[in-house]
């Protein structure tokens, strides 16, 4: 075995002392000791009146700190072997949706010795990257935390946190401040405890320090759970945004508390850049059994040790109760327990900040509000900024002028939590929309239009401003919202082919006007079968026509699912989509079909009505992975036409798409499936007029989670 030393744990010789002494106090039946504890003389009281450092709460700590002093100085507890299974998850956020990089699952041997040795072993190990990587976890991101971590919190290998006070710790009371805040009970293993929540606080909010809750065991004064985060003055690394840790223990042989599960996760962006993509280290292990009664082998030296099996052997490990993505991953957008303990965090400090990060960064939405060419705008350059005033509010502004176009384009944007809502505010000046969703990625998009002399979209000029609140409660998230704008045509400013003379497809007219819109959306996580998940998304609007000039509403409802592994396994998606429209349709609100985005294989847009149904699925198998994998995709869909978007068609030079089109087409999904080519052909008959005439086409894509950051 390979073996690294970890810095020796501070001397304990004072614990037998500790122990003498508090016998003679009244909460000395905290001590974990050698009979089960007996219930403490008097309880401290949850009073409305309560406040910080207030008796109760301060007689609380005491006897929080002094059991935690004294447990591991029992002499019934001489050594303990404790068998450990970890999930350890490299997750990218990606606006707001996780999504696995790297997946690690550990087995960890526990040994302990009394008063402070411990040896850890990594006894198996298995792993899978689901886009390319070279992270390293720190070594202590892969082992159990015992003790609570000790009088003094590190993370990271002290490069994440160092030196921080424990709240529970050697003179912990000169930094921090506690306040009684419930008493409840709380599911630990296989029993429930009645414990005290004690909420814990920097004296300063500028400190280096923890915040959070300890839940302190009624009967013995053992911390039965600690929840905490950190101020931005406790992180040393300046990428750190948070660090948040869920400790849990459990009474085992009636008197021992020990680990039980703990999750720790650890959020890091660029603190000169705001852009929407967060890197995540999420991990939770749980120990599966703990052995009282075994002679030990050998002696272990003062302090910590860490080994590890060599890599073969970390292979051969096949004891895996659960499978690799059982823990917690891209299926939560967030862990409720570790928000909530933020939120918490947040409202102790009263509102203080508790990311790190600037206050100013710059700031892009995406990589294409930075650079790009479209027929309409010609070459753009842009740039923008961020200030957040708190860790609730945030300021965005972007500027940027098209070449092309010769007019600047302008947003800004302010978004504040308040309570479970977001609220956001929202202004914009001459920005670029398309009349259809979005076909490719932006940075794509570029391309195609140096390449081959089309952009994939069909712009207009929008100038107004949105107001809007949203909420998400488990699995459902909604919003709702009003805006007013106004609406102007875009013109081809890019006459031909960068390298060629070769015409580009003209810019199509939209309806100028003024719109006045009321819009709302519900997005439902259904849950998941073996490996898949599905969601449910519904969107409608409706204008007024007697305070701007159109007039109509627009409704589509959506069943998405998918199932992703890495590992070889047969992936797939499928999307279904259904639309409908009433009123009086402004060109720019058509449903519209054909071409890359709905139904490749056609030419682009060609079909467009009131009402719309589309299916498009994907099946795909690694054969090298990851760099191949043989992909087979295919498209239904249908675009309607009836009095409601009859005349709006008609300026846009669109029709009902005669029945059902169908296209289907095989590829290639290269490098971790990130860039994908596909050969579609669409399968109407060559009877039909050219550009609605199946044809064969040669398709470049990017995986889906990228295409908004682009």
């Amino acid at each position: 075995m390979r073996g690294r030393r970890i810095s020796s744990a501070e001397p304990r010789a004072a614990a037998a002392i500790a122990v003498a002494s508090a016998a003679a106090l009244w909460f000395a039946t905290a001590a974990g000791a050698q009979q089960p504890p007996a219930p403490a003389s008097s309880d401290p009281r949850v009073e409305a009146g309560d406040g910080w450092n207030s008796e109760s709460a301060l007689l609380l700590i005491e006897r929080a700190i002094d059991a935690r002093r004294h447990a591991w100085a029992d002499s019934a507890l001489e050594r303990f072997r404790a068998e450990t299974r970890s999930h350890v998850y490299y997750l990218g956020d990606f606006l707001g949706e996780r999504h696995v990089i790297r997946a690690d699952q550990i087995a960890l041997d526990v040994r302990w010795q009394a008063p402070d040795r411990t040896m850890q072993t990594i006894v198996g190990r298995r792993h899978e990257r689901r886009l390319p990587t070279t992270v390293e976890y720190h070594l202590d991101h892969l082992l159990l935390i015992l003790d609570n971590f000790g009088d003094r919190i590190r993370l990271g290998d002290g490069h994440e946190i160092e030196n921080v006070r424990h709240p529970a710790g050697e003179r912990a009371l000169e930094l921090y401040e506690y306040r009684l805040a419930d008493s409840l009970e709380i599911r630990l293993r296989d029993r429930t405890a009645r414990v005290f929540e004690l909420e814990v606080r920097p004296r300063e909010a500028t400190a280096a320090a923890a915040v959070g809750s300890l839940f302190v065991d009624r009967e013995t004064g053992a911390i039965a759970r600690m929840r905490l985060t950190f101020t931005p003055a406790a992180y040393r690394d300046p990428q750190i945004v948070r660090v948040v840790l869920d400790l849990r223990s459990a009474l085992w042989e009636g008197r021992y508390w020990l680990p039980d599960e703990q999750d720790v996760e650890i959020t890091r962006s660029l603190p000169w850049f705001d852009f929407p993509l967060q890197t995540l280290v999420r991990t939770r292990l749980r120990v599966l059994d703990y052995h009282f009664d075994e002679e030990p082998a050998f002696s272990l030296a003062p302090g910590q040790v860490v080994y590890s099996y060599p890599e073969e052997d970390l292979a051969r490990f096949d004891a895996w109760e659960t499978s690799l993505y059982a823990g917690p991953h891209e299926a939560e957008t967030a862990d409720g327990d570790l928000e909530e303990a933020v939120a918490d965090a947040r409202r102790l400090l009263l509102r203080e900040r508790l990311f790190g990060g600037g206050r100013w960064q710059l700031a892009l939405p995406n990589a294409s509000a930075g650079l790009r060419a479209r027929r309409s705008e010609g070459l753009l350059a842009g740039a923008g900024g961020a200030y957040r005033a708190d860790d609730l509010t945030r300021v965005s502004f972007w500027g940027g002028y098209p070449m092309g176009e010769a007019r600047p384009q302008a947003s800004l944007g302010v978004r504040r939590r308040r309570g479970p809502l977001d609220v956001e505010v929202n202004g914009w000046l001459r920005v670029n929309r398309d009349a259809g969703p979005a076909a490719a990625a932006g940075v794509l998009r570029t391309v195609a239009l140096l390449a081959e002399g089309e952009d994939y979209e069909d712009p207009y000029f929008a100038t107004g401003g949105r107001m809007g609140i949203a909420r998400t409660t488990g699995t459902v998230r909604w919003r709702v919202g009003a805006s007013f704008e106004r609406h102007e045509r875009a013109e081809l400013v890019v006459g031909t082919e960068l390298f060629g003379d070769q015409p580009l497809r003209p810019v199509r007219p939209v309806d100028e006007g003024k719109l006045a819109r009321l819009d709302a959306g519900l997005t439902v996580e259904l849950g998941s079968g073996p490996g898949a998940r599905w969601g449910l998304e519904l969107a409608g609007e409706a204008a007024a026509s007697g305070v701007g000039d159109f007039g109509y509403t627009r409704a589509t409802v959506a069943l998405r699912g998918a199932r992703g592994s890495p590992d070889g396994a047969w992936n797939w998606a499928s999307d279904v989509e259904f639309g409908l429209a009433g009123g009086e349709l402004p060109v720019q609100r058509l449903f519209l079909l054909g071409g890359r985005g709905s139904l490749p294989g056609y030419g682009f847009r060609v079909w467009g009505g009131d009402r719309m149904a589309l299916w498009r699925a994907e099946v795909s198998r690694a054969m090298a992975s990851p760099w191949v994998r043989l992909r087979a995709i295919a498209a239904v869909g249908w675009a309607g036409l009836g009095s409601v978007g009859e005349d709006a068609a008609r300026r846009f030079g669109v029709s009902g798409s005669e029945g059902m089109r169908a296209s289907v087409g095989l590829g290639l999904g290269l490098f971790w499936d990130i860039l994908r080519v596909d050969v579609v052909r669409g399968l109407r008959d060559a009877s039909s007029p050219a550009e609605r005439a199946g044809n064969w086409i040669l398709l470049l894509s990017v995986d889906p989670r990228f295409r908004g950051i682009l």
